[in-house]
This record gives structure tokens, sequence and C-alpha cells, in this order.
């Protein structure tokens, strides 16, 4: 967002850069800084969900800060009759995420035209005709990954952590995922899953298959932990909405106590996963109740925003916001990471999530880009961020605190910066990946990052 600074944003920034010189805590006035000259490693707390097959795009993810990367691992690709396996795809791209120094997340899709039964093969989540197949073919897979020198891939550099089966299992409808079969059925599945990654690689961390965030949101007001309508868009004029009187139907009801219950709590898995798209305000909510009803540790495997689905249309600066706000409140939930959804711009996204991917259709950054650039520079080992509201953050566990705020939090870390003496930075120009000194005015709404330490940690040589 772009206009005429605020006036109250004027006297903090004017302030904050008054009181700083006057202690001596900047030996210069501050200098704009340009978050498309950062060069960054990949950081293992930021990621991105399916980047796609064609790996020389791939080197755009760790140019991003990007450490994690989730890919599909789809049973008929890989295994297309019992015994006889088809590496070459998964090999280019697990060793190509290994070599940038990005750790792969796969998320085993059991569609075989061989090994699933017919009246399951419209998900991807096919039930296997026969689960001692499904067993063997996952062991197959987390044996050639693990790196212990014992049935590796050819050349591994490094080894694969993070496996997960049955996406978004909640509904028989689901074309991301689904699960048409019992909840005893289902939780069969997700056993022999665990069962076999165990058998391969003891330290392999077997992730729960995601729930998908209406649904997260469904479980919110049907447990009567919030009280909002849900909905998805599929265009400008259709939407799907549940209201409470919905939610509180008998039919949802039993979907959530004879499927979803059961299967957070007695399936075998190490790590739950909630998916995020929507109000960023939910995830806090949606993350403790999901850690809540697993009893497990929680992340979030995909994530993304801005979403059009509760209104509202894309902005580069609110797409550099959403991806600081998700990014961010899930780690201060407790989330190990959130994986953003798409590296590319393309048609095959539900209509509320078109513009969340990181780069457009042909290769050029995002304003998220260079949120995640900036992420990666101040998201230091012993870093966590503690909410300001819910419109910032405060970073602590090494070196000064920083604050990042938007929105009414903008004017919360001007006063800040204005108090403690220290530099403010505002976003004034989004696309650029520009932050300029307070000092000459922020934008109504717009991003502020204010902290001793910010100019060193964002330098283009820090």
């Amino acid at each position: 967002m772009t206009g005429r600074p605020h006036p109250c944003r004027r006297l903090w920034a004017a302030l904050a850069a008054c009181l700083a010189l006057a202690a001596g805590a900047v030996a210069a006035p501050a200098q704009p800084i340009d978050l498309s000259r950062l060069s960054v490693q990949p950081n293992p707390r930021l990621g991105l969900s399916f980047p796609g097959s064609q790996v020389r795009y791939y080197p755009y993810m760790a140019d991003a800060g990007i450490g994690v990367a989730r890919i599909a691992v789809t049973w008929g690709l890989i295994e297309p009759q019992r015994g006889r396996y088809n590496w070459r795809g998964l090999d280019e791209r697990v060793g190509s995420l290994l070599r940038l120094g990005i750790q792969p997340f796969l998320t085993f899709e059991s569609q075989s035209d061989w090994g699933t039964r017919p009246d399951t093969r419209a998900v991807k989540n096919g039930a296997p005709v026969e689960l001692e197949d499904w067993r063997r073919f996952v062991a197959s897979v987390v044996e050639r990954y693990d790196g212990d020198g014992r049935d590796d891939m050819p050349g591994l550099a490094g080894r694969v952590r993070y496996y997960q089966a049955a996406n978004e299992w909640e509904s028989p409808e689901n074309p991301s995922g689904g699960w048409i079969g019992s909840g005893a059925e289902l939780i069969a599945l997700i056993d022999a899953t665990h069962d076999a990654i165990k058998a391969a690689d003891a330290d392999a961390v077997h992730v729960l298959g995601g729930i998908a965030s209406f649904n997260m949101d469904v479980l919110l007001v049907a447990l009567d932990r919030a009280d909002f309508r849900v909905q998805q868009r599929w265009s400008a004029r259709s939407a799907t909405v549940f209201d409470r009187a919905r939610i509180k139907s008998p039919e949802i009801a039993a979907l959530i106590h004879e499927r979803v219950l059961p299967v957070l709590r007695d399936a075998r898995y190490d790590m739950a996963d909630a998916h995020l798209y929507g109000p960023e305000a939910r995830d806090p909510a949606r993350l403790a109740l999901l850690a809540e009803l697993s009893g497990r540790p929680v992340l979030s495997a995909e994530c993304g925003g801005p979403s059009r689905d509760y209104g509202g249309e894309y902005t580069p600066q609110g797409h550099f916001i959403a991806a600081v706000h998700r990014n961010l409140g899930v780690l201060a939930a407790g989330g190990a990471f959130c994986l953003w959804f798409r590296l590319g711009e393309d048609d095959r996204t539900t209509w509320g999530n078109r513009f969340t991917a990181l780069y457009t259709n042909d290769a050029r950054p995002k304003p998220g880009v260079w949120a995640f650039r900036m992420l990666a520079r101040l998201l230091r080992p012993g870093v966590e961020p503690y909410p300001l509201g819910g419109d910032g953050f405060e970073l602590r566990g090494s070196g000064a605190p920083l604050r990042l705020g938007w929105d009414a939090g903008a004017d919360a870390v001007l006063g800040w910066a204005a108090q403690q003496g220290v530099p403010a930075w505002c976003l004034t120009d989004a696309p650029a990946g520009l932050l300029s000194p307070a000092a000459g005015g922020c934008p109504a709404g717009g991003f502020v990052i204010a902290g001793r330490d910010v100019a060193q940690l964002l330098s283009p040589d820090p």
C-alpha cells in the first residue's frame, strides 16, 4: 500500500530518529535497506510446499532463504509395476534439493493403478489392496534417502528427515488428498506408513497428513473454541460457506467423532500438520487445538497468503506482510516451520490462493521473496518470535531485540523505537523490497521494522 504518511506516524518516526541520535545509538542517519540485494543461506525454519518437478527452478528457493521443501512421492509413478521402480525423477528432485542445502519433505501419495482398490482411486490417498505392498514401497523410499550407505541413492549428499502420508485425509471428496474408506482403514494405512518409515530409519520424522485450513476452522467452531464463519471461495461469485448452525449439524459431528478425533488420537505418527490459509489471526488457535487433540508437536506443511477467501485482493504490500505474519506466527505458536504454497504462479490452485506463490509465472520475484530473505537473516539460531498483539512480533534471543509491525502494530513499533532510541524503517516499495528510514514518514497501514541491529543484520555484507 502506498499513500501519504499518517501524521502520527510522521511524529513517531521523527521522534525515534531524534532520540536515537541524542542517545548515540546510531553514528549516522539510517540509510535505506534494499532487501533485493541480500544474499542469504537456506534457513531450516523457512520452507516451501510443492516447488514443481523442474529442478532448474530450485535455486530460486535457496536464493529466497528457504531451507525445507515439500515434494510429492506418488506410488504409481515410482513403482509402476509391483517390484519395478523408476527412481529417476525423484532422485533428481531429492538430489537437487540436498545439494542446495534444502531439506526435502516427502509427502507420499498412495495412487497406484495396480496397488490400490479401484473404488478409491478418485483421490490421491487410495486404499492399498495389500498393506504389505504399501509398507514395502514406503520402506524402499526411506531406505534410499536415509544416508546410511546401504541401498542409498547414488551420489546422495545428505539424508531426508521428514516423511508424510495421507494429505488432507478428512474428506472423501478432497482432490488434494482425501480418503474413501473407514476411519479404521485410514488408521491402518497411517500405522503401516509409520512402521515402514521407522523400520528403515528410526530417526526419521513421520508427519501425519495435514488438515485443511477450512476443516481446522470447522473444528474450532464445532468444539466451541471459536465462533466465526468458515468459507472458501471458488470464484468472485461462488463460495462454500459454513455458518455455526451447519457446523453444529449431526453430519459434521459424526465426521469429527468417528474419523477426525480417532485418527488424531489413535494413529501412530510423530508430528501433526495444520494447513494455514485465510485470516492469519486464526493460526494460533488452529495450531493450539491441533497440538491439544493430537498430543504431538505441530507444523504447517502448507500455508500462504494473502488469501481472497474472505474478501480483499492481492496487493504487493499484502504479499510481503502475509509472508512475515504467517511464518512468524507459526514459529511463535510452537510450530517447527510453515511451508509456503508454491514457488511460481499457475492456474492449478484454488481461486482464493491464486496469488500466494513467491514468483510470477515468468520467474520474477514477488514481494514475499524479499520478506523471506529478510526473515532468513533475522531468524538466527536461538532467535524466537513473540507476538505483540495481532499485528506485530518481537524477535529475542541473540543480540538486541527488534520489532516488526503492520497495520495498527506499525504505530506501536514506531512508538517503541522512539522510546528505546533505536532506528526504524518502513516498507516504502514492496515490489522492489525497499525499506526506507522512518524519519521520512511511513505509509499508512504499512510494514515497519525497528531495532539497534537491523541495519547490520540486513546489510548486503553482514
